[in-house]
């Protein structure tokens, strides 16, 4: 599992403390990731026990941010997707290619992340280079 949580830099997107108000503890990294390593302990023994069950695929979506975001597949031609999940199979990320006024056309692509490079915020997908 791979995961990146920006606490403290502001650039280039934001950072975890500066989502906080005014009179609220800045986040530090030590008791961050215990609290991350304690949940996910928990998760990952359910998931060993049951895999990638319904519950697990509920809770997932359910703090996902990406559910229909639309992003162009640059290794594609520049062609237009709506992301709608990942696979339940191999965790691969599920696109469905956008044609004339982002109209769906059919077709789904399974995208691995070990290939390509998701840049979300600019909407972007790239092949890996």
């Amino acid at each position: 599992m791979g995961i990146g949580i920006n606490t403290t830099n502001t650039a280039p997107t934001t950072s975890l403390n500066a989502l906080l108000g005014p009179g609220f503890t800045p986040f530090t990294l030590e008791k961050l990731l215990a609290r991350i390593l304690t949940k996910f302990e928990t998760i990952y023994k359910g998931f060993c026990r049951t895999g990638f069950d319904k519950k697990l695929e509920e809770t997932y979506y359910k703090h996902w941010l990406h559910t229909d975001q639309i992003v162009t597949l640059e290794a594609e031609g520049g062609v237009r997707a709506r992301v709608k999940g990942i696979t339940r199979d191999w965790g691969l990320l599920k696109a469905e290619e956008l044609g004339w006024e982002d109209r769906p056309t059919g077709k789904i692509w399974e995208l691995q992340s070990d290939s390509n490079s998701f840049d979300f915020f600019k909407g972007l997908l790239k092949r890996k280079t």
